[in-house]
């Protein structure tokens, strides 16, 4: 097993939790707002942790404007981030009229992918930092898709080479809901292109009626997942707990951290 950063997302109403954490247990936190101008934790927590840039830049299925990109860099400087991340997300409709309440992956074709590689390859010449792109969870089939979701990514690393932030749990659930195994659903993603893994809990939601990504601690069986996929990623460098909520308590967040550091020394 590879030395791994392990950490968790920067959740402003622990801040004082995450202050007063014993040391060797977050390596790091990835930010998923920018700081708030009341947040009186922000300053120590900025010096004392590692901070990845894991913000909604925009979608890549449209180049990003000019004040996106000074976004991105501007917070990346501030976080003195290792790498940023952004999601194979589409959060809004072209012309802009219609916006998603959660982000939705493309659609899986030669014209999404050509999309894509362009606006990322645009993206990280503009970047002073790697970019790592997340995958989104299809749990249902959208006709219009042509190409196998881990074929289409393969091919979008090998035009653009920028790194692999592999959503365990996105993984699980679209296995879950295709009623396949996730391990061998898995085996097909290009695993050598990771450099770090998101894991996380889920419960069952009242809506979608089956399992989702909640703030709660993941299973015995995630972080066994977890652990056969890291030790088939040989890029990987870092491995957080995927919680942002208002509702996540420190227990939860601390207790989660050190399981994942257990079952990866194990």
């Amino acid at each position: 097993m590879p030395h791994l950063m392990v950490g968790a997302f920067y959740n402003p109403q622990l801040g004082a939790d995450l202050l007063a954490a014993p040391d060797g247990l977050i390596d790091h936190l990835a930010m998923a707002d920018p700081p708030a101008a009341g947040d009186a934790y922000w300053p120590k927590v900025r010096e004392r942790y590692t901070l990845l840039l894991h913000d909604y830049l925009g979608q890549l299925s449209e180049p990003l404007d000019e004040r996106s990109i000074q976004r991105a860099r501007s917070l990346a400087e501030l976080y003195r981030s290792p790498w940023v991340a952004e999601h194979f997300q589409c959060l809004h409709t072209e012309d802009g009229t219609y916006n998603l309440n959660y982000v939705f992956p493309p659609l899986y074709t030669e014209e999404f992918l050509d999309r894509f590689v362009t606006n990322a390859n645009a993206l990280k010449q503009r970047l002073d930092q790697p970019l790592v792109m997340e995958n989104i969870p299809g749990f249902f089939d959208v006709t219009a898709s042509r190409i196998p979701e881990a074929q289409w990514l393969r091919r979008f690393f090998e035009r653009t080479e920028v790194g692999f932030l592999l959503d365990l749990p996105h993984i699980w659930l679209e296995a879950h809901y295709h009623g396949v195994d996730p391990r061998s659903f898995l085996s097909d993603f290009p695993l050598e292109r990771v450099i770090e893994v998101h894991v996380a809990g889920v419960a069952d939601d009242r809506d979608l009626e089956g399992p989702w990504i909640a703030p709660t601690a993941p299973s015995d069986a995630m972080l066994e997942f977890m652990v056969h996929a890291v030790r088939r990623c040989t890029q990987v460098r870092a491995v957080t707990f995927d919680a942002f909520s208002p509702t996540l308590t420190s227990d939860v967040l601390f207790s989660s951290v050190q399981r994942i550091r257990q079952a990866l020394a194990n």
